[in-house]
């Protein structure tokens, strides 16, 4: 996904949005991260476009501090025959090697996953979530999860790095792998109570697997947790639990689209998400519930709701999109003497 942070059809509806509304000057924060390579003002690498090649290999190997106390821009890098990454010792016959231990620290990632907009809201907190989590209090870096170590040669077969026998995984999976995201959280019913025609349920959501919120990134991710009691077939009653971050505009309206958050966020409304470690109990009440039996449903859904952009014979259009996953699903049966 890095690769193609200039070229998803997402970022790119978006970025046309931005442009729009805000002229090149508003757009050009996307670029700082999805197109890194706008620093350099030189002509286009090799006869290429340098701007449409995303995040490159080149660009994060070219990085040699981030100072994330410039908001403008946190990212400090040069090109040349330097390469910094995280090995010892490493040789390699196309350039120099540089060990640096920023390439396997979370501020590395920070640069572009942590960002405050002029109004002084975080509307991407992944660093901050992080930094005050266990995960950062026992040194575990966002590396050791999105990259971590797998059986592997470094580059080619004549380069020598520590071990020669191990490579950081780089494909850096986030929300997009569906795998990840279910590893970050657990469901349960705890249990019910069934006292007359009223019944208790209790859902645990644990927040066990991600050193950050859950979900995490931009605010229109979000989850939901959709709890549903039946009776046969015919459904009672239903609730919907969201966890979720909610940005307002400076009118209080709550913002829909990417880049409005990124520049008009101005407070925040809500924010139920799951913190790193968080364990959290739900109690639901159902009332007026009269069954002998009833099946209950607890079923936890990730949600991403968007926009594409969308190429055909009529030209590029912009169109709303929503992914949506289920994440957990539990069942369980319920009668009034709670057997």
């Amino acid at each position: 996904m890095h690769a193609q942070a200039w070229s998803d059809a997402v970022f790119q509806a978006a970025y046309k949005r931005t442009n729009r509304a805000y002229g090149k000057n508003g757009a050009h924060i996307c670029l700082l991260c999805h197109s890194p390579t706008v620093r350099e003002k030189s002509k286009p690498v090799n006869g290429e476009d340098a701007l449409s090649k995303g995040v490159t290999c080149d660009f994060c190997h070219s990085v040699k501090a981030v100072e994330l106390s410039d908001r403008s821009d946190p990212i400090r890098w040069t090109l040349g025959k330097t390469k910094y990454g995280p090995l010892r010792h490493a040789q390699s016959p196309a350039h120099r090697i540089v060990h640096s231990d920023l390439h396997g620290r979370s501020e590395f990632c920070a640069a572009c996953h942590e960002y405050r907009n002029a109004n002084g809201i975080t509307v991407l907190g992944t660093y901050s979530e992080w930094k005050k989590s266990s995960y950062a209090q026992k040194g575990k870096q966002c590396q050791n999860c999105h990259m971590p170590l797998i059986p592997g040669r470094v580059v080619a077969l004549n380069v020598k790095g520590d071990s020669g026998k191990t490579a950081n995984l780089h494909n850096i999976s986030g929300s997009h792998s569906m795998d990840r995201v279910r590893k970050a959280v657990t469901l349960d019913v705890s249990g019910y109570e069934w006292i007359g025609d009223r019944i208790w349920v209790y859902i645990k959501v644990a927040n066990r697997g991600s050193g950050h919120c859950f979900p995490t990134g931009m605010p229109l991710h979000r989850a939901y947790l959709d709890v549903t009691i039946r009776d046969g077939g015919r459904v009672v009653d239903q609730r919907e639990i969201p966890f979720e971050l909610v940005m307002l505009d400076q009118d209080a309206r709550p913002i829909k689209h990417e880049h409005r958050l990124m520049l008009e966020a101005a407070s925040v409304r809500s924010d139920t998400r799951l913190k790193p470690d968080e364990v959290r109990t739900i109690d639901i009440s159902f009332r007026k519930v009269k069954a002998p039996r009833l099946t209950l449903t607890a079923d936890l859904h990730y949600e991403y709701t968007t926009e594409t952009l969308i190429a055909d014979d009529t030209g590029e259009h912009i169109e709303p999109v929503t992914m949506s996953f289920v994440l957990a699903s539990r069942k369980k049966v319920m009668k009034p003497d709670g057997h």
